[in-house]
């Protein structure tokens, strides 16, 4: 396909049942799989995936966070006469395009809109009624394949997922870089970094004791004990990798980096293995019974877009992953070994391998995938 065009190729697939995954719109494979050619699997797995992302829905979930958007808007202005007025831009899983039209209003010279999913007919058409045609070409395909007639001087991409890395869509928006940045150009966010701390969910401690009295309560009402699979509820529970929010009273611990990407130099070698040893100190006497994730991405100006839980919500939540419950008080450390890798069966699932030891206690390991099952909780 050729970048210049405005024909949009159309699938007659109809899309998949929308699950509720953070979305990214652009395909995670990476150079290499491309040119030794992806499994029938991987096919699959992106063509489901791309489906999903074509329900406005989810385009509108992640427009009405304003905090998201207001970043990406603020960003673009407050730059505009440096980096994309009389400039070339390509926007990178452009969804409906809205970022593309911030460029548009910032008097961007051209504006390449890339989109793998169904959304990129939206996309065109929403562009056209905002008077930009003129301005912004929208290209349904992959970043991987889709050709661009020129080289640009400014990559914009609303590429993170939740814990940052889930989707796997960054590999795409290097792929970008390397290939149509011109030498000098930006990167729009430039900086992205990602943190850990301890926490205190209290979500945790009322589901469990929910689940306890769910199961204990039957005997009275069947005259039959069921509390057996309290256990078993429980366990089931905190192997799974949750997406909600964490209060700021709930953080036991000062935050620690646990990767620090300049997304000018980045490679998607770098992202196969996050490895972070770290060290946590608990602040007062609580009950720990998380780890809780979050990310900061920074934009040419300096100006952040935060998903801490000291900051205002936004779509992507916190990440938590359930740990065994233990009594901190002040200054306990806790320290061990964070693994963030790429999951081999699905190029856009993640696994997350802890390895943690609190003071001098024996070590303990939890093993999380991180799916499309990270988000369907509601507690």
């Amino acid at each position: 396909m050729e970048g210049a065009t405005d024909n949009l190729v159309v699938s007659s697939e109809a899309p998949v049942p929308q699950s509720k995954k953070r979305r990214a719109s652009e395909n995670g494979v990476s150079p290499g799989d491309m040119k030794n050619g992806m499994t029938e699997k991987a096919k699959c797995i992106d063509e489901s995936y791309f489906a999903s992302y074509s329900d406005i829905e989810l385009h509108r979930t992640m427009i009405e966070d304003t905090v998201r958007t207001n970043a990406y808007q603020q960003a673009i202005f407050q730059n505009m006469e440096d980096h994309i007025h009389g400039k070339v831009v390509v926007d990178v899983g452009c969804g409906t395009g809205i970022l593309s039209m911030f460029c548009a209003q910032a008097g961007a010279k051209k504006v390449y809109a890339i989109d793998a999913s169904k959304i990129a007919i939206h996309a065109k058409q929403l562009v056209e009624a905002n008077g930009f045609s003129d301005v912004i070409t929208v290209i349904q395909g992959k970043a991987e394949e889709v050709e661009l007639p020129e080289k640009v001087d400014v990559v914009v991409s609303e590429w993170m997922g939740y814990m940052m890395l889930y989707e796997c869509m960054l590999p795409s928006v290097l792929y970008i870089r390397d290939k149509w940045l011109k030498p000098g150009g930006k990167m729009y966010p430039e900086r992205a970094m990602l943190y850990m701390a301890l926490g205190e969910a209290q979500w945790i401690t009322k589901y469990e004791e929910g689940t306890y009295d769910f199961w204990v309560s039957l005997n009275h009402v069947y005259n039959l004990d069921m509390s057996l699979l309290a256990d078993h509820a429980v366990s089931r529970y905190k192997d799974v990798v949750h997406v909600h929010m964490v209060a700021q009273e709930d953080i036991v611990s000062l935050p620690t980096p646990v990767c620090d990407l300049d997304l000018m130099k980045v490679t998607t070698d770098d992202l196969h293995c996050i490895s972070h040893s770290f060290n946590l100190s608990s602040m007062g006497s609580r009950r720990l019974n998380s780890m809780v994730l979050w990310f900061d991405v920074w934009f040419p100006g300096g100006l952040k877009l935060s998903t801490s839980p000291h900051n205002e919500d936004t779509h992507w939540q916190n990440t938590v992953l359930p740990l065994t419950t233990a009594s901190v008080k002040q200054d306990t450390l806790v320290h061990g070994v964070i693994d963030i890798t790429q999951d081999l069966s699905n190029h856009r699932c993640l696994n997350v391998d802890l390895k943690y030891s609190v003071d001098k206690g024996e070590e303990i390991v939890r093993c999380f995938k991180m799916d499309d099952n990270c988000n369907d909780n509601d507690f």
